[in-house]
């Protein structure tokens, strides 16, 4: 019996090479939001870590802060990949999965100025190069 119904997986791993990369994207999603235990809300997922729950979507993360009432108070911020060219549903897994294992990330990433990486980290600029 598959847990992921309706996919390439679920008979073998005969047909992987056929994927591509979004394909594989939105399969990797679909496997965190199951091991997470991330609640799909239309384009977002809502996430409990915690006493936290957190609710993502493409490059942005809420923080509730009464669990009790969706529609209460909270703070949002947003991440970004370290990797550009990552797909949407890699991003978000992403960001479920650091959120899962570090809710404290939240603040990290609300508290950093410009932009910043889905582990925490601030991006650093490139030495321009200049050639002659």
């Amino acid at each position: 019996m598959s847990v992921i119904t309706g996919n390439r997986l679920e008979n073998g791993s005969a047909d992987v090479g056929a994927f591509d990369r979004k394909d594989s994207a939105r399969t990797y999603l679909v496997r965190v939001v199951v091991l997470t235990g991330a609640t799909p809300m239309g384009n977002a997922y809502d996430l409990t870590a915690g006493k936290t729950r957190f609710h993502v979507r493409y490059r942005y993360v809420r923080r509730l802060r009464d669990l009790t009432d969706p529609q209460g108070a909270y703070e949002e911020t947003c991440f970004y990949p370290a990797h550009t060219e990552m797909p949407k549903a890699e991003q978000i897994a992403t960001a479920l999965l650091q959120l899962r294992n570090n809710p404290a990330l939240f603040d990290r990433w609300a508290a950093q100025s410009g932009a910043f990486k889905a582990d925490g980290q601030a991006f650093r600029p490139r030495a321009l190069i200049h050639f002659r």
